[in-house]
């Protein structure tokens, strides 16, 4: 039986409930809806569904089946996200830092320019067997690197073709990077169809080891007349995979002898600065900050202290180093 009210204060507290204090500042009936709310997932992250089984070991090979669906999925997108990215062109200048970056490696020097453009636009059979021939007198390891030597030996001649060349490519006002001269040379080969996003397969092309006389003969599309140039660019287009693979391994080799001269240079510095000196007590570097964090990713190593540059470099150190340059394998350049 429910007792009447008849104290005038409990049949005011019905008609205006007792309001809660503090931020909530809302009734208790709306707290509990607003409560309710919040413990409703439309989308939990353990799905209720009444099709997973529910032997231990059913249940197990489903969830690993339906895990390989969503990485399937994920790798999709992945890759669809990549072909976006690669689909975006880059600034035009781009072309040229790429391609005049692997020709400052190469040895050019910015007097190279127009005779560069008239050795691409010779026919491409003669020009090659000339490299070719320069690379193995020279004892060279990389292709490129035979230029400047070829260049040099006929450069008036080769000038005046590419001068010539470059004016019917629409490549003719040098003034622009007459204070970048290898910006200026890597737009030259821009002009004979390089392309940024194919930046390993031409170092590929250069360091292939099998001759790349044969690899561009077997090429489709190229012809006695083509020229350089244009022979080069359709074989680097044509076997792109196989390039890019000899390209990535180049590039690696290439970043290893750095990090070992580089190696080699500190060794050599006298060893009460090394460690003593006063560049122990500043801050990390970047660099050092991020190759921390590699090597707990890659080796699986709790993080050092990283709070003073000395005890940083120690504990790289013992750590093995950079793990790029793990002799057994390491990360990918």
């Amino acid at each position: 039986m429910i007792r009447a009210m008849s104290n005038p204060s409990d049949r005011a507290f019905v008609r205006n409930p007792w309001v809660f204090g503090g931020n909530l500042r809302s009734t208790a009936t709306g707290t509990v809806i607003s409560f309710c709310k919040e413990i409703t997932v439309p989308n939990p992250t353990i799905p209720f569904a009444t099709g997973i089984p529910h032997d231990p070991v059913d249940r197990l090979t489903w969830l690993i089946a339906a895990a390989r669906i969503d990485m399937a999925a994920a790798e999709a997108e992945a890759a669809m996200a990549e072909a976006d990215m690669e689909a975006i062109e880059p600034h035009p200048y781009a072309h040229g830092h790429t391609a005049g970056g692997d020709c400052r490696y190469a040895g050019f020097q910015p007097e190279h320019r127009l005779a560069l453009a008239g050795l691409l636009t010779r026919p491409w059979r003669h020009a090659l067997a000339t490299l070719e021939v320069a690379k193995h007198t020279h004892d060279l390891d990389y292709l490129l690197k035979a230029f400047p030597s070829v260049l040099d030996a006929d450069r008036d001649a080769l000038a005046n073709e590419g001068a010539a060349a470059l004016i019917e490519r629409g490549v003719s006002d040098a003034d622009r990077f007459a204070e970048k001269p290898l910006l200026a040379i890597g737009i030259v080969w821009r002009a004979f169809g390089f392309h940024h996003r194919d930046r390993r397969a031409w170092v590929g092309a250069f360091a292939y080891r099998g001759g790349l006389h044969n690899l561009v003969l077997a090429t489709a599309g190229v012809t006695s007349g083509t020229t350089l140039g244009d022979a080069l660019t359709t074989t680097v287009q044509a076997h792109s995979p196989l390039l890019s693979q000899i390209g990535q391994r180049e590039l690696h080799d290439r970043a290893a002898r750095r990090d070992a001269e580089r190696q080699a240079s500190w060794a050599s510095v006298d060893a009460d600065y090394r460690e003593h000196g006063s560049w122990r007590s500043r801050a990390p570097t970047r660099h050092q900050r991020r190759l921390m964090q590699r090597i707990e990713a890659t080796r699986s190593l709790p993080m050092g202290d990283a709070s003073r540059r000395g005890v940083t470099s120690d504990w790289i150190t013992a750590a093995g180093g950079n793990p790029r340059f793990d002799p057994n394998g390491g990360e990918k350049a």
